[in-house]
Formats: structure tokens, sequence, C-alpha cells
């Protein structure tokens, strides 16, 4: 039997973070295999673990707007959480015989409770893989998984509503231009069961089929259960954590110190430049190199993509490639030898993706 913890609406700071205190306490086996049922009680940023906010948000709006702005540990894409969906967590300790071996398994088996759900609304729901649900080619729900300690969480949503115009003002976008085309893309690329059906159905009807899916496409029992007091103790914790901009900005931060001269131990000076490209893999890749005398001095790394571990990960990647020359087969062995001698798994980006990345950085030099 596995435990059903149906909480209602959250705030966000909860939202990203409370599957991570249940994954202690299942990686433990002081808690069972755990589905966690919640939606947003007001709208949040949320950001990918990975990411810079300071790069992919409209600080100044969202502020203005009233919005938390949220960093959460799985790795992926900004978006604009609210209380528009309904979102689900599924946190499983890896010895138990229902958790995959792999993370593309385990996003086919998990993402399926909710493929039910929306079939039971009359809805062809597909795995548009890696982790995204679509209904006639539109995005309606987005996936999420990561490992911690001895459990996996697959977090997910399933859209109630699209909000795309305030969605694509949260997003940054380089001109007003296209800040109009990419609400247009939004409208085109997200649906909802409003939109698919005509009208919002009851969020308990949706919750009571992903209940449904869980036992009839897993073949788990979900029995109603609370909050440990080591759960809280452990959510407390992590929420003193991530609510502070060191957090929340920790990537921007790494960036801001890798540019000054204290990060740099060096001045800028004539041999030295600062290239950034964006990278199209899977998923988005993001580098700022600093360049000195054709090798990298220094050098962040952020994107939409997830990573195996989650922390800790991109960082040794970084360090690694300090002091490498800015052409193609010793970027791809220094980096085949992080990947190698640490075991990252990468969800969006193989090896060779970041080497390119580095590679069209480099193109601004020229």
């Amino acid at each position: 039997m596995w435990r059903l913890l149906d909480l209602g609406a959250v705030d966000g700071y909860t939202m990203t973070n409370l599957y991570e205190a249940v994954a202690k306490t299942v990686s433990e086996g002081s808690s069972p295999n755990t589905v966690i049922l919640d939606h947003p009680a007001n709208p949040f940023v949320n950001i990918g673990y990975h990411q810079m906010m300071e790069k992919e948000i409209n600080i100044e709006y969202a502020r203005e707007m009233g919005f938390s702005l949220v960093r959460r540990t799985i790795g992926g894409g900004a978006i604009l959480d609210g209380p528009w969906e309904q979102d689900y967590f599924a946190v499983v300790n890896r010895k138990s015989p229902d958790c995959p071996p792999t993370i593309p398994e385990f996003y086919e088996k998990f993402t399926r409770p909710a493929i039910y759900a929306l079939k039971c609304f009359g809805l062809e729901a597909q795995l548009r893989k890696p982790n995204d649900l679509t209904v006639g080619g539109r995005k309606i729900s987005g996936n999420g998984a990561i490992t911690i300690d001895q459990a996996n969480v697959l977090a997910g949503d399933i859209l109630m509503q699209t909000p795309a115009d305030l969605m694509s003002k949260i997003i940054k976008a380089p001109s007003e231009k296209f800040k109009d085309k990419l609400a247009d893309s939004m409208t085109q690329w997200l649906t909802s069961l409003e939109r698919e059906l005509g009208e919002v159905p009851n969020r308990e009807d949706v919750r009571s089929r992903l209940v449904e899916g869980y036992e009839k496409e897993i073949g788990v029992t979900l029995i109603l259960g609370t909050l440990t007091e080591k759960e809280s103790g452990y959510l407390e914790e992590l929420l003193e954590e991530r609510r502070g901009e060191d957090w929340i900005f920790s990537k921007d931060l790494e960036l801001r110190h890798l540019l000054s001269d204290e990060g740099r131990g060096a001045k800028v000076k004539e041999g030295v430049t600062v290239l950034e490209s964006v990278y199209k893999a899977g998923k988005m890749v993001r580098v700022t190199v600093v360049a000195r005398d054709n090798k990298i001095d220094g050098i962040s790394i952020s994107g939409d993509f997830f990573t195996q571990p989650f922390m800790g990960a991109i960082s040794k990647l970084e360090g690694a490639l300090v002091g490498v020359e800015l052409e193609e087969a010793p970027l791809l062995s220094a980096v085949s030898e992080v990947f190698a001698a640490t075991g990252i798994k990468v969800l969006g980006a193989a090896s060779e993706d970041f080497v390119a990345a580095i590679l069209k950085a480099k193109e601004y030099l020229r």
C-alpha cells in the first residue's frame, strides 16, 4: 500500500520543497512510497535548478504582480505556476519493485496516471518524450524527475486553464515584438482542460481520476495519510534556506562572482574576453565563458536540462573545464572525462552538446 497526501492549496515554496522532505523519509524507509496531490494557492514563478532567474524571468513585472520567485531542485524550464493547474508527485523508493531502473522508464511509467485521468475526460493524451503529455499535439502536462538519496520523484501538473498572456509576460523576451510572438506561440503550443472541454471541470473530479490512475495504471492502493513529524521538520529546514535570495538567485550569483575581479582573480585586460551563447540541444544550454589566450579562464553553464545528481554535477563540469583550450578535441575530452568519472547523467543534452555550446560562444572571438 502507498500513502496519499491530498493537501489542497499550498504556497510555491512548500510545493517545490515538500517532495524533497518526503523523499528523504521514503529513502530512509520511515515512510512508504507516497503520492502527493496539491495545487498553488497563488501564482508563483518557478525556474529549473540549472537556470538563471535574471536571464529567464521578467523579475520587475513578477514583483509588480506580487508573484513569489522560486527555484526548484528539479531541472527543466521556467514556468508560471498557479491555481489554474492540478499538481501530482510520485515519491518512490528506488529499491521498491514499483520503481523502474532508469529515469526514462520512470517517466514512462509514472506519467500513466495523468494520461489515464485525461482519458477519463475523453482526451487522447500521449507522452511526448521525454516528459510532456500532449493532447492534439498541444502540451497539457509538464513533468520532471529527480533522484534524492534512495528515492525517485516524478513531479507533474495538469493544466486546467492556460493564462498564456500572463505566462508570456513573465518569461523574459529580447524585445517587445518577441513578446507578442511568445504569447502567440504559447497559445498555439499549450492547451488545457478548459480549452479541450469547453469548461473547467471540478478539481475534485480531476484529483479523483488521478487517484484512480495510480491504482489502475501502477497497480497500487493509496491510503490517505498525513505528513510525519520528521517530514515536517525536514520541510521547515528546506524552507528556511530556499526562501532566501542566496538560493533563489544562486546561479545568477555564481555568474556575477565569475565575472568579478575577486571571482576571476584578475582584472579583465588584453587577451581576456567574456563570451556567451545559447545552444538548443534536446533542451537549452546556455554558457558564459571567460576566455584568456584561447583557453577557458572561467565558465558558467545553465539551462533547462535535467541532471542526475541534481546538485554538484554542473559545478564539477565547470571546474574541470577551467584551463582547457577552446578547441573541439580537448573540450570533448575534458567533458567526457567528467561524465565518466562522476557518473553524471543528463536528460536533454549530451556531452557533445556542451562542447557545441562552448564552441558557439567562441565564434564571437572571430
